[in-house]
Order: structure tokens, then C-alpha cells, then sequence
């Protein structure tokens, strides 16, 4: 049944449009968010909820159009109380006040591990909890990011199977009161901008109410401040200061930005094909075993041995990682292009700082600029009205704590895109997610978890990268990787770990980009894609001449885009796919992941199919050829995608300034 699902809405933040309100009003929409006002009463009639309170003596109604089955969520309007108001089929409605407490307890119970140290994660509102039995033999649900290192996990919970087991409860504590109401107004607490959830189990129905926006995020940064910041951050430190500790990076990238400028400005021209030939259903696929030599040859021999762990969407990998920060031994090393202070980035800086305090060597390498543009960002998700944003997350982390955070600068707008974490250099990271609420909550991205000797390979990048991101620059990364003393191996390989080659996009070489050409190339019966960017025009040229060749080519694009600009150029690309053949998938959602599988060889990593990732950036992506891997990420990835998306069936009308954004967007 849907209702199953519709207790969902029990477990989801909120934060909508703005709009301002008086100071009556504001506290009014205060008091209900916090539940210092509970309502009086709740009734259906015409088609509407209404939820009346009294505010100072003052009644008033909430309202909210209902939809007729499945789940949404509603924008609660106010509305006074008139004389003579008459509701039609007027339908009572079971206010779950504090009572909803006493449904999870009585969910939660059952569900406790039955020896100490054990633990259970669940995933309720926007948090990640664990149901901990202690050494004393009680029982606690606690924040995950708060689980001891030592305990043993027993299993997950994930949000839709603990809204069947609170529905069922919900349903024997009804029973058991003799009440015969089939509509229920279930109050939810710390989730402020949504305080009710309503659930029709008649009608199959479940909405999620979400008041007006009454007060704005607090932040430490000004708009002055930002300003300066970006002055400060861009141009004086980036390239002036860049230039000092960094000539010879500095200026190697103005280099590469140049050239690629010039490369990308007069991209081939992508013809369409005569016909659109039948999909070679049969026959072999690559030669993997050749196309490995030529990578050996022409792109990279850093092939490793290694364990991969597939974790897809932030409640995989996150919960992933917070417990290998809490069992590190040793170090925490993470290196990023985004960690935003938001709510739950400050949550997993909050581990940090603690893991640090106990003597664990903890070292945070993000984006420069990045740093300066996110601190005038709102979060993702409204917060609760008392949160205030710090200016940067840098200065955050080593706000009164042990833990080393540094900067990579940006000179000619050149970044390090890539994203690793590595804990005790034994266990690694890397992939697509950035650290924030969004990759956490709202967007579908994608990481792989790592063991084996390849970790060692990227313990060795970091050191590198921390040695040029402090004050000496290439002068202190020249000594380390001349003078340094090789560090202690602790990652052998294992029986059942397979190859994993590295791959990189660096100022003028593009490893990346030229390995994936050659495997469209080579390949024989399937091309699948996904990407958030998709700009470069060689790319396409490569997949239409695949799918000349009768290879099944497939692309899914986000069918919500985080940049603008590129949305529309993704579409233009769209087009041209579409029309020589490419079936081109739109995700239901923002899809940020980075991965693509050629017939046998997969690709996963950071860089994106723009000139960015392609050309300049920093970038790191995989190479594997293992057939459990790339079958495990046709199924649980791209398949799982196909079938959440909307498959374009006819091209789409666009305006002619989207010729002009792919032009533009070719530089992006």
C-alpha cells in the first residue's frame, strides 16, 4: 500500500519561499512552529484542511488545498475566523499531539539490539539516529554522529521501512482506543517550518504542511563582508599571493587556461548522421585486454589493487563516513571542493573537531573560493530560527580545536574539483559528493569506499597537496616529493580485490578526457552516461559516431540543474542526441554523479563532461574493469536512473539564445 509511504513525510525537513510578515504575524507562525500553540481543533471541508488555533484569545484557521490521493506537501495559508462561516461536508480530523511520541517509543522498542554495543541506525527527519543498546544494557537512540567508535553494527533502518512499522503501531493504538478516525494531523517536533504532517489512510493520502517563511537565516558574513572577501580571496591572495608561493603553478595554469581557451573555441563540427543504423544486439563487446595496454601506453599505469564499495546518495555514503571518523584510530584526511556551513556540514566538522581533541591527526583541504561563495549562501534546508551560519567553515574547524584546515587557491580561476576522504590510510573515498546538506539530503550522487594498496597511492597525493596548500607552496611541495621520507605501507593486497586504474585531469593533461574518447571509440554494444554537465562537443561527436556504429548510447541529465546556464545547454545537447539516435533520459531530480559504463569498463569519479573537468581543473575519476563492478553499477546506478527518469520521445522547442549558450558554455 502507498500509505506505507506516505509516513515519509514524517521524516522530511522543510524551508520554502520567502515572504515578510509583520511582527504580530511572525510571532504568531513562532509560536505554532514550536508548538507553544497547539491547535484547537482540525477539520476537511470542500477540499481544504483547516487547523484552527487561538492566538491571544484571537481564533484563526490554517488552511491547506488537499490533493486527492498520494503524497506532496502544502504551503499552509492564514486565515481568519468570520461570522457566519459555514464548511460544507465538514469531516473531523484526530489531532496526534504528544501522543506521536508514544507511537515511536512503542515503534522503537522491539526494534532495540539485543546484546550491549550494539547498534541500529535509522534514519528519521533529516538526521541520521542510532538505536544504541549501552554497555549498561539500556537502550538509547542517539544522533549517529554521537555513536561510540566501538559499537557494532547490527543493521539499517531506512525511512520508508520505519514509516510501515510507526504506521502499524499508529494503527494498534487506534484500535485499541476505539477511535474510528481515518485522518490524522501528527505532529512533528524539531522540525520547525514543518510542524504537521496529514494522512488520510482512507484516501491513500499524506501532505506535508509547511508554514510561511518568517524570519531569515542569520550569518556571520555581511554583504560588505562578502564582498571583501571575494576581493580579498580572488585577487590578492588567488593570484597575487598565489604568484609568490606558487610561481611555477601559477604559472602553468595561466598556461593550460590559455590553451584550452584556444582548443575549446573552435570545437569540431558535429554533424548528424545519415541514417540511424539497428542496435548491435549481438556480438562481442571491446577487447578489454587491448584497451587496457593502450591505457598503459598512452594514458596512465597507476593501477591498483583494491576493495570498491558501491555507496549511492548521501544516506549511503554519509552515514558511511561518520562512523569511520568515529572509529579512526589514527587520522582523518578529507579533501574537497565544497564543505558548506550549513547545519550538517558544521555536524560533520563537529565530529571532526572532537576526533581531533582526542589526538587523532585531522587535516581539511577545500576550495578557496569556493569557501568565500558559500558563505553567502543560505542552506539548503531552512534551519532552525536560532542557527547562525559562520563566516567560514576554515575557521570553523579550527575554531578552538586541534584540527588543520587550508585552502586551495585559485589562480586564472583554475580548482580542484576532486573530491577523497581517507581515514587512518587504510579506508578511502572518492567520487562525486562534496560535504552539505544538499549532497546529504536532496541531490543523487554517488562514491565508491576504497581499500587496499590504492589507498596508499592517494595518502601520498594528499601529503603532496597539503605540503603545496600551506605557506610554502611549490617550493615545500618540490622538497616533500624529493626529500620526504617514504611512508610505512599498511594496505597489502587481498585475496578477491580487483584493478582500479587512476586517472586524473591536470593543467594539459587529460587523462580523462582521452580515455573516455578512446572507450567510445572501441566500444561495441552499450555506452551509458551520466553527468550533471555536458558541454564538450568532442563527446558528443564521439557518441553520435557510436551510435553510427550501432552501439545502444544512453545519457541521463539532471531534470533539475543546480547551474542555470548549464540546464539549458544540457538541453541543447539533448537535441542533438536525440535527433541522431541517443535515447536521452531526464533524472526526476538534481543528479550530480559523475559515472559511465563502455560496454565492460566503468568510469567513476569527480569530473564532469565540461572543459573544466575535462581541461583545467584537478580531477580524479576510476578505471575498472572488474565484471561484478560494472554489473553491480549498470544495475543498482544506471538501471534503477533509467527507470527514475523521463525519457525524451520528441525533441524540445528551444529559443535561439540556446545556440549561444553552448557557445558559451564550451569555455565552461
Amino acid at each position: 500500500m502507498k500509505i506505507f509511504r506516505l509516513f515519509l513525510l514524517l521524516l522530511a525537513a522543510a524551508g520554502l519561499a520567502a515572504c515578510s510578515h509583520s511582527t504580530r504575524k511572525t510571532d504568531m507562525l513562532r509560536s505554532v512552529a514550536t508548538h507553544r500553540a497547539d491547535p484547537a481543533a482540525a477539520f476537511v471541508s470542500g477540499g481544504k484542511l483547516f487547523i484552527r488555533y487561538a492566538w491571544e484569545n484571537e481564533p484563526f484557521y490554517f488552511t491547506a488545498d488537499l490533493k486527492e490521493t498520494g503524497m506532496d506537501e502544502a504551503l499552509l495559508s492564514l486565515r481568519g475566523v468570520k461570522k457566519g462561516d459555514v464548511f460544507p461536508d465538514k469531516q473531523p480530523v484526530a489531532i496526534v499531539g504528544r501522543e506521536w511520541g508514544k507511537v515511536i517509543k512503542q515503534t522503537l522498542l522491539p526494534l532495540v539490539p539485543e546484546h550491549e554495543n550494539q547498534g541500529l541506525i535509522i534514519f528519521l527527519n533529516t538526521q541520521e539516529t542510532m538505536l544504541l543498546r549501552r554497555a549498561d544494557g539500556s537502550a538509547d537512540l542517539i544522533l549517529l554522529k554521537d555513536a561510540p567508535g566501538e559499537v557494532e553494527i547490527v543493521g539499517k533502518l531506512d525511512a520508508e521501512q520505519f514509516a510501515r512499522l510507526a504506521y502499524e503501531q499508529l494503527k494498534k493504538m487506534t484500535a485499541v482506543s476505539g477511535t474510528s478516525y481515518t485522518r490524522f494531523l501528527l505532529r512533528l517536533d524539531n522540525v520547525p517550518m514543518s510542524p504537521y504532517v496529514y494522512v488520510d489512510t482512507q484516501n491513500d493520502l499524506g501532505m506535508r504542511l509547511v508554514l510561511p517563511d518568517y524570519y531569515e537565516v542569520k550569518k556571520e558574513m555581511t554583504s560588505l563582508g562578502f564582498s571583501a572577501s571575494f576581493i580579498y580571496s580572488f585577487f590578492i591572495k588567488s593570484h597575487l599571493w598565489g604568484a609568490v608561493k606558487a610561481p611555477f603553478t601559477t604559472s602553468h595554469r595561466l598556461f593550460a587556461a590559455g590553451t584550452s581557451s584556444v582548443y575549446t573555441m573552435f570545437p569540431p563540427h558535429v554533424g548528424d548522421l545519415d541514417e540511424v543504423p539497428p542496435l548491435n544486439l549481438s556480438g562481442d563487446e571491446m577487447d578489454l585486454s587491448d584497451f587496457n595496454k593502450w591505457l598503459d601506453k598512452h594514458i596512465s599505469k597507476q593501477n591498483y589493487k583494491a576493495s570498491v564499495t558501491l555507496l549511492i546518495d548521501g544516506q549511503e555514503f554519509f552515514p558511511h563516513f561518520m562512523l569511520a571518523m568515529q572509529r579512526a584510530q589514527e587520522s582523518i584526511f578529507t579533501s574537497v571542493y565544497i564543505f558548506m556551513a550549513d547545519p550538517y556540514g558544521l555536524s560533520i566538522a563537529d565530529v571532526m573537531k572532537k576526533r581531533a581533541a582526542e589526538g587523532i591527526d585531522v587535516r581539511v583541504v577545500v576550495d578557496e573560493l569556493n569557501t568565500v561563495l558559500n558563505s553567502g549562501k543560505n542552506p539548503e534546508l531552512k534551519p532552525a530560527e536560532d542557527f547562525v551560519m559562520p563566516k567560514y567553515i576554515t575557521s570553523y574547524i579550527r575554531k578552538k580545536s586541534r584540527a588543520k584546515a587550508r585552502t586551495h587557491l585559485n589562480p586564472w580561476s583554475t580548482f580542484d574539483h576532486s573530491k577523497v576522504y581517507i581515514i587512518d590510510r587504510k579506508l578511502a573515498y572518492t567520487g562525486g559528493m562534496n560535504i552539505g546538506e544538499e549532497y546529504r539530503y536532496t541531490w543523487h550522487d554517488m562514491m565508491v569506499a576504497l581499500e587496499g594498496p590504492v589507498v596508499g597511492r592517494l595518502v601520498k597525493n594528499f601529503y603532496q597537496n597539503w605540503s603545496f596548500t600551506g605557506w610554502g607552496g611549490d617550493w615545500a611541495a618540490g622538497y616533500r616529493k624529493l626529500f620526504s621520507k617514504k611512508q610505512r605501507e599498511v594496505n597489502r593486497a587481498a585475496p578477491g580485490m580487483i584493478d582500479v586504474r587512476l586517472m586524473y585531469t591536470k593543467p594539459n593533461d587529460s587523462e580523462i578526457f582521452n580515455a573516455q574518447r578512446e572507450a567510445i571509440r572501441r566500444a561495441k554494444k552499450r555506452i551509458y552516461i551520466e553527468n550533471a554537465y555536458f558541454s564538450d562537443d568532442r563527446i558528443v561527436k564521439e557518441l553520435i559516431a557510436a551510435r553510427g556504429r550501432g552501439v545502444d548510447v544512453r545519457v541521463i541529465l539532471p531534470g533539475k540543474n543546480d547551474v542555470g546556464i548549464m540546464d539549458k545547454n544540457n538541453r541543447f545537447m539533448a537535441n542533438k542526441l536525440f535527433k541522431n539516435g541517443v535515447r536521452v533520459y531526464f533524472y526526476n531530480g538534481m543528479s550530480h554523479v559523475k559515472a559511465a559504463v563502455y560496454d565492460g569498463w566503468a568510469v567513476v569519479g569527480s569530473a564532469n563532461f565540461d572543459k573544466m573537468s575535462l581541461y583545467v581543473n584537478k580531477e580524479m575519476s576510476l578505471g575498472i574493469s572488474d565484471p561484478a563492478f560494472v554489473s553491480e553499477l549498470t544495475e543498482r546506478l544506471f538501471e534503477k536512473d533509467f527507470e527514475n527518469s523521463e525519457e525524451m520521445t520528441e525533441p524540445m522547442e528551444l529559443a535561439w539564445t540556446y545556440f549561444l549558450i553552448n557557445g558559451l558554455t564550451n569555455q565552461l
